[in-house]
């Protein structure tokens, strides 16, 4: 009898604990993954202007923000758009931080080695900070697609260091999404990579029309020191022979 307890107790123990792993309330192994994006390569080449070269971007002081995202994306899970109309929430991957954090965080970083300064100033930075452009960008879309694609629309402004614009456009950019699991972080960090190019292109080419003004204003201001000078020392002259005239008449 005491044998027959023992197998019984061991059955019992044996059927609750199968019943307990299957039951809903049982706990469920975590299968969450998390993914970031990528800044551009340590290689990447800064954009450069014909009269500075690589370096003539160095000394500027670059401001980003505020970037402006849909609430949509607000979220730790990966979005993917099924339908115009359809969002769909991945159950497993996660984002490694806030995605408008992680967004700010690589364009930042894009912008610093595409036009080759550190100085670059999150926004809102103190009053007093020198700003030579500042940039900000609007976020329309940044998500992947159920047909295998990720989409990137943003528009974006640069502003002078006095917050006046200087020039708005939009970018939109697509790649598709390769195999693997990081094939939709590494396709958004494509399309960041290419609104981040066309940025700083335009900033380049900005500081370089602002570059010709100035050194057109100072040519313009020695030579009329110039003519200044030729007129007084030409006045001077005259006044030395009319001197002379006058003593030879006399």
């Amino acid at each position: 009898m005491r044998t027959m307890s023992v197998k019984t107790a061991l059955i019992v123990m044996g059927t609750c604990t199968l019943l307990a792993s299957c039951s809903p309330l049982a706990p469920q192994p975590d299968r969450s993954k998390f993914f970031i994006l990528t800044p551009l390569a340590d290689g990447s080449a800064p954009f450069s202007t014909p009269a500075g070269g690589a370096t003539s971007n160095s000394s500027l002081t670059i401001g980003i923000g505020p970037i402006d995202f849909p609430d949509y994306l607000r979220r730790l899970e990966v979005v993917t758009r099924a339908s115009p109309n359809q969002l769909d929430l991945s159950a497993e991957k996660r984002w490694g931080e806030p995605l408008e954090k992680n967004f700010a965080r690589v364009f930042s970083e894009n912008i610093s080695r595409l036009l080759n300064t550190q100085q670059i100033e999150k926004y809102p930075w103190p009053v007093r900070t020198h700003i030579d452009y500042q940039i900000e960008v609007n976020v329309q879309r940044f998500e992947t697609t159920s047909d295998g694609q990720s989409q990137l629309t943003a528009r974006w402004v640069i502003k002078d260091g006095t917050g006046t614009d200087l020039y708005a456009s939009e970018t939109s950019a697509s790649a598709p999404v390769g195999t693997g699991e990081t094939g939709a972080s590494a396709a958004l960090s494509s399309d960041l990579a290419t609104l981040s190019r066309e940025v700083a292109a335009r900033v380049t080419e900005l500081h370089r029309r602002q570059a010709q003004v100035n050194t057109t204003d100072s040519f313009r201001v020695s030579d009329h020191s110039l003519r200044g000078y030729l007129l007084n020392r030409n006045s001077s002259r005259t006044t030395v022979l009319v001197s002379v005239s006058v003593l030879l008449c006399s």
